[in-house]
């Protein structure tokens, strides 16, 4: 393809996949800890259904009200991934990812007070898988900042670097 029919970026690009500089690794770990909290409090949810099918009565209270505490936990979640976006140079799916198991959760909780099982037991078994994996995937290893090529701004504009150097 012509370069010269390519149009120059308007901003730079930011790294793809987890990468962060000594500073800004302390962004992870807010949503790191409140993601996990979300993670217990809905495998939590299971047991507390468990006990109200072996006959504890009083574990469906203890569910119901569990359910609302890992919604709130969960939109807690999607808060904490914002300084992992914007001050660890971070992935922005965390935060769409939470979002959308609130809204999982809202649904969830829905067809709970309706008595429909048939959808909310399989969903819910479904909101602890995916509440497992970004739990998982929040806890996986920061990789640091690559360091910047010889003439070149960190995060700069690849098709610029690559004019000036004539490539």
């Amino acid at each position: 393809m012509n370069r010269d029919l390519q149009l120059p970026r308007s901003s730079p690009r930011r790294p793809r996949g987890l990468r962060a500089g000594p500073a800004s690794r302390w962004a992870y770990v807010p949503f790191r800890i409140v993601i996990t909290a979300a993670a217990v409090l809905l495998f939590d949810q299971a047991v507390f259904a468990g006990q109200f099918l072996a006959g504890t009565f009083g574990s469906l209270h203890t569910h119901r009200e569990n359910a609302t505490v890992a919604g709130i936990v969960v939109l807690g979640a999607a808060l904490a991934a914002v300084p992992v976006r914007w001050l660890g140079n971070g992935p922005i799916w965390p935060i769409f990812a939470c979002l959308g198991l609130f809204g999982l959760i809202a649904l969830q909780i829905a067809l709970g007070f309706a008595r429909i099982l048939a959808v909310h037991v399989p969903l819910g078994v479904s909101i602890i898988l995916l509440t497992t994996v970004l739990a998982v995937r929040a806890w996986r290893p920061v990789r640091p900042a690559a360091p910047p090529v010889a003439g070149q701004e960190p995060h700069g504009d690849t098709l610029a670097v690559a004019r000036e150097s004539g490539s």
